[in-house]
C-alpha cells in the first residue's frame, strides 16, 4: 500500500508546478500585451501628431493662396503688428477672378520678413517652414524663403499650382485694330478725342478698317505721372513680335504738343521713357496719346501694347507672354 502522505505531497508538487507555469504564461502574455499596447499607443500618437501637422500645413497654404491677408494692403504698411499675411492678389479677387493668382509685391514682402510674418501668425511658433514660388517657365528665377532642417523627422510638403505676375508688368494700352471700322469716326475715349485734325477741323486720323482693307489709324489716350516715369520702364510691344506690315508706324504725343513724326516698329520691345519724358516735361501728370498706323491687310495684322515694368527690368524678361500671370508651383514645407 502506498503511503497517503507521499501521494498528497506529490499532488502538491504537481499543483505548484502547474501554477508556476500558468503564472509564467500569464506574465509573458501580459508583457507581450503591454508591449503591443505601447506600440499601438505610440502609433496612434504618431498618427495624430502627423495628422495634426498635415492639417496645420494645409490650412496655412490655403490661407496664403486664397486670401490677400488682413489688411489687404499689409505689404505696404512696414509695421506688421496685427497683420495676417496672405499672398492672393486683391485686385484679381475684386475683379472676380477665381484662379489662384498671387501678388508679387506680397511675395517679396513675405520673403523679407518671413519669420516675423509666419511664426505665430500663419503657423504655430514651434513650426519651421520654407516656401518656394517656382515658375513653370525655367527662364524666370524662382523666389525662395524660409528654411526647414534636413534632419527633421517630420516634414509635410504642400505642392500647388498657382498664377503669379512674376514680371510685375502692367498693360497701359492694348490696341486690337481688327475691331476698327473706317465707316465710323474715331470714338471718344472717355472724355478725350484724338487731337490730330486737318485744316477744316476734321479728324485726320481715320480709323484703319481691316474688314474693308483700308489703311488708317488706331489711337488711344493714356495718363502718365512723374512717379510712374521715375519708378517704371515703358515699353511698346506688338503681337506678333515681328511686324510684317512695312507701312506700320507709331506716334506718341500730347494735345499740347502734337507731332507728325512717325517711328517704325522693330522686332524688339521699344523703350519709351525718353519719348514720354519729352512729352510730359515738368508736369506732374499728363494725358498722352499713342497713335498706330497700319495697312489694313489682315495677313499682316498685329496688336499693340503699351506696358510698364518696374524700373531696371532686364529687357530679356520684357516679353508678350509675361504680360499675363504665369503658372507657378507653390511649394510649402513645414516641420517641427
Amino acid at each position: 500500500m502506498f503511503d497517503n502522505s507521499v501521494i498528497e505531497e506529490k499532488r502538491g508538487m504537481v499543483f505548484s508546478t502547474d501554477l508556476m507555469m500558468a503564472l509564467i504564461i500569464i506574465t509573458v502574455v501580459l508583457g507581450v500585451s503591454a508591449d503591443a499596447m505601447d506600440n499601438v499607443g505610440s502609433q496612434i500618437q504618431d498618427y495624430c501628431y502627423a495628422n495634426s501637422l498635415d492639417r496645420i500645413t494645409t490650412a496655412a497654404a490655403d490661407m496664403m493662396i486664397k486670401d490677400p491677408g488682413e489688411p489687404e494692403n499689409w505689404e505696404e504698411l512696414g509695421n506688421f503688428d496685427g497683420v495676417i499675411p496672405g499672398l492672393a492678389d486683391a485686385d484679381q479677387l475684386n475683379k472676380g477672378v477665381t484662379q489662384k493668382t498671387l501678388s508679387l509685391q506680397k511675395i517679396k514682402c513675405l520673403k523679407e520678413n518671413y519669420d516675423e510674418l509666419m511664426k505665430g501668425k500663419i503657423l504655430p511658433p514651434y513650426c519651421d517652414s520654407s516656401l518656394t514660388i517656382c515658375p513653370v517657365d525655367s527662364s524666370i528665377e524662382p523666389v525662395a524663403m524660409g528654411k526647414v532642417s534636413t534632419s527633421a523627422s517630420d516634414i509635410i510638403v504642400i505642392n500647388r499650382t498657382v498664377l503669379c505676375n512674376f514680371c510685375n508688368a502692367s498693360i497701359i494700352v492694348c490696341m486690337n485694330p481688327m475691331n476698327c471700322n473706317s465707316n465710323t469716326p474715331q470714338p471718344k475715349q472717355g472724355e478725350y478725342i484724338c487731337p490730330h485734325q486737318d485744316k477744316t477741323g476734321n479728324h485726320s486720323h481715320i480709323w484703319v478698317d481691316y474688314h474693308n482693307k483700308k489703311s488708317g489709324w488706331t489711337c488711344h489716350p493714356f495718363r502718365v505721372t512723374q512717379d510712374m516715369l521715375n519708378s517704371g520702364d515703358f515699353y511698346l510691344m506688338t503681337d506678333p513680335g515681328y511686324v510684317t506690315d512695312n507701312s506700320a508706324v507709331w506716334i506718341i504725343d500730347s494735345p499740347e504738343n502734337i507731332t507728325k513724326e512717325t517711328n517704325h516698329f522693330n522686332s524688339q520691345p521699344i523703350l519709351l521713357n525718353d519719348v514720354i519724358k519729352d512729352c510730359i516735361g515738368s508736369k506732374s501728370t499728363c494725358v498722352l496719346w499713342l497713335h498706330v498706323f497700319s495697312s489694313g491687310n489682315t495677313q499682316k495684322a498685329f496688336n499693340t501694347y503699351l506696358t510698364v515694368y518696374p524700373k531696371g527690368t532686364s529687357v530679356e524678361t520684357v516679353k508678350i507672354q509675361y504680360l499675363n500671370p504665369q503658372p507657378c508651383y507653390f511649394i510649402f514645407k513645414v516641420s517641427t
